[in-house]
């Protein structure tokens, strides 16, 4: 998907269209001078050719006469082959501008990136007693840092080790009805389960599958957050507690995983 042109852009391309035919105006003008210096130095050669064979009929008359006008003439052509060659430089200047104003107007051709980063932002709350569990609570930001949408976006929640620690959040438990899914209590900013087996999913992998509800594309630049989740844990042994996450396209099918994850000792 490209990216808009705004105001400036089309008043630059007028512009350079412009100049254009300014140039395309001002090589036509150049090409008739070149032409008729051409034809006047081809009279004058002519003409001198003329006058030197007077000058041998003559012979010894008027000798002095003729040569101050060959010479004359003789001046007069050189400044036309002088005139003729910078005439003939101006043009290719003209034609090397037009090429370089032709190339500049040209819209620019803008390779597709999807590109996607994610990380996680969070605070870990300690348990008060024994008994209790801890507690962390944050958000997983997505944002597209290509510059094309990224369609059907999926993201992973793995916590490790496995059977250790679950998590919540504006999760929409999904339920048959009529062969219909219903989702209740749905908003713009809830998610739900991928897979139709995510209990089991849950169990022997302990990764949580999720997509947002209404949200189906993120547009370059922007942000796509799973907000307000909440990870439960017991209090660790000796082996540390990792989440960690992934994002998932359309256009990235084989995920990118976040620049962060969540460590606890």
């Amino acid at each position: 998907m490209k990216k808009q042109e705004g105001p400036h852009s089309a008043e630059r391309f007028i512009q350079l269209q412009q100049q254009i035919l300014h140039y395309r105006s001002e090589l036509s003008r150049m090409q008739k001078l070149v032409s008729d210096a051409e034809n006047q130095v081809k009279k004058e050669i002519i003409r001198n050719q003329y006058l030197q064979e007077k000058l041998n009929e003559a012979l010894h008359t008027h000798t002095e006469q003729y040569e101050k006008e060959v010479f004359q003439l003789e001046k007069k052509v050189l400044k036309l082959e002088v005139a003729l060659e910078e005439e003939k430089r101006r043009t290719a200047d003209i034609r090397k501008k037009m090429l370089m104003q032709e190339e500049q107007a040209k819209p620019a051709v803008i390779e597709p990136v999807f590109q996607v980063h994610s990380y996680f932002q969070a605070s870990l709350f300690l348990p008060q007693s024994e008994d209790d569990n801890l507690s962390v609570f944050g958000d997983f930001i997505i944002k597209n840092t290509g510059n094309q949408p990224l369609q059907q976006p999926i993201i992973c929640i793995q916590i490790s080790p496995l059977q250790f620690g679950s998590l919540s959040g504006k999760i929409i438990m999904q339920r048959k009805m009529d062969d219909t899914k219903i989702y209740e209590d749905a908003t713009s900013n809830h998610w739900k389960h991928v897979h139709e087996n995510w209990r089991e999913r849950i169990r022997s992998e302990n990764q949580y599958w999720l997509q947002p509800i209404t949200e189906t594309q993120i547009n370059p630049n922007d942000d796509l957050i799973f907000s307000g989740f909440e990870i439960s844990f017991p209090i660790p042994g000796k082996q540390p507690i990792s989440v960690k996450g992934f994002v998932y396209t359309k256009e990235l099918p084989k995920g990118v995983s976040s620049l962060n994850h969540l460590s606890i000792q």
